[in-house]
């Protein structure tokens, strides 16, 4: 589907040319000797509604009459219908252009979403989701009914392990969101269907990333509403959703997020979880297991792959204390709980991460941190950064002194000062 403007759907011939060709394309599922019967059934309610011009008048027509011709021959569409993929998106395209003339799309479309999304051979897929996009397409922007035909198009690439179709279209859902004309609770359902779609589709390869994005959207958004019910539901499905994301390690943002610290009081024990991994610690997960013991389960998270990634973040901020400097082996072992005999694993385990970068030393059974990352940057991180900032600039002025005694004495007092500050 295209993320741009109103796309026109043109068709050539007069109306009774273009009901008489849809309804030859729908004849075929009728019996082989009816067929010409219900083609001229068709054929005489278009020139009724519009005679054909002579060379003494003009051509007249009856709005009331076309439409009804077009409601009846749309009323004859069940399924997707017989042809080649080609034929199929063409006649489509004539039906969709004869109910935007009759301005019937708000009774119509939904008939005809109906028939083109129905269970079918699966090898006529890919024309489904053409007729589908390009009756999107067709609709004005901010038109309710492109919701329609865009939950249509979800539930049947869905259903048929074809998300990858609506790539394109689910970075644009957003804004199409802001435009459509449906009520907020319809907005937040479609944000809804989208994670829980693409969470059961991304479960068979072990990656959640996308759906975690549209759950973390829907979150948000529900979260503007006033009392909704699903909010409790839907933040901890969410705050399960990033724990269980294999490189996910910065939860902060989701403490800023409405529904989630309602958790604080409707759901005390996902909300505790979520503050560990924010800025607990392997031994308050451990003591969280012990007085949760049905917690992870309920919420169908791993218990070990949660210590692994607690383990990780307690190294990232141990390191964290300790940038240019060196981290002793015991020190991490009685962070993470482990011996000393596994902490060499770990550290690699979290460089691999991109948490933390430095160099092991087992000569000094120690590790050399470079950088590492911090899980939230609050009060005391600004003061960590205060003080490392102080300790280099006594270290940039006590090089400047040295500097200046090789030269045979020190440098003026204001130049010190001079090149600390620069």
């Amino acid at each position: 589907m295209s993320a741009g403007d109103l796309v026109t759907v043109l068709a050539e011939g007069t109306f009774e040319e273009q009901i008489v060709e849809v309804s030859a394309f729908l004849s075929r599922s009728q019996p082989e000797a009816s067929r010409n019967d219900f083609i001229t059934r068709f054929q005489q309610l278009a020139i009724d509604a519009e005679p054909a011009s002579t060379s003494e008048t003009a051509t007249s027509s009856d709005p009331a009459k076309k439409a009804q011709a077009v409601s009846s021959l749309v009323s004859e569409i069940s399924t997707i219908g017989e042809g080649s993929d080609r034929e199929l998106e063409g006649v489509y395209n004539l039906i969709f252009t004869l109910v935007a003339s009759t301005s019937q799309q708000s009774s119509l479309v939904p008939t005809l979403v109906s028939a083109i999304a129905k269970e079918g051979a699966v090898e006529k897929n890919n024309v489904r989701y053409r007729i589908l996009s390009n009756l999107f397409n067709s609709l004005e922007a901010t038109s309710a009914l492109r919701l329609s035909v865009f939950n249509a198009l979800l539930s049947l690439a869905a259903a048929n392990d074809d998300l990858d179709y609506l790539t394109s279209s689910l970075t644009a859902l957003p804004q199409w969101l802001a435009q459509w004309d449906v009520s907020e609770s319809d907005k937040a359902s479609c944000l809804e269907a989208v994670a829980k779609a693409l969470e059961s589709a991304e479960k068979e390869s072990g990656q959640t990333s996308k759906a975690y994005q549209f759950l973390l959207l829907h979150l948000r958004y529900i979260s503007t509403l006033p009392d909704n019910a699903s909010s409790k539901e839907a933040a901890e499905r969410t705050v399960a959703a990033a724990l269980r994301l294999p490189k996910l390690y910065e939860f902060e943002e989701l403490l800023h997020i409405k529904a989630v610290l309602d958790l604080k009081s409707s759901s005390t024990a996902v909300f505790d979880l979520l503050k560990i991994f924010v800025g607990g610690s392997t031994a308050d997960f451990n003591s969280f297991v012990s007085s949760n013991p049905n917690e992870l389960t309920r919420l169908k998270l791993d218990q070990d792959e949660l210590l692994h990634k607690i383990r990780l973040l307690d190294l990232a901020d141990l390191c964290a204390l300790s940038v240019s400097a060196d981290v002793a082996y015991s020190a991490i072992a009685k962070t993470l709980q482990i011996s000393e005999d596994e902490v060499e694993v770990w550290v690699i385990d979290v460089i691999r991460a991109g948490l933390v970068s430095g160099k092991l030393s087992q000569v000094n059974d120690a590790f050399r941190v470079y950088k590492s990352t911090h899980r939230q940057f609050g009060k005391e991180q600004w003061q960590q950064l205060e003080q490392r900032l102080v300790q280099w600039q006594k270290s940039i002025a006590s090089i400047v002194e040295s500097i200046a005694a090789t030269r045979g004495g020190k440098l003026p007092e204001g130049v010190v000062g001079e090149a600390v500050s620069a």
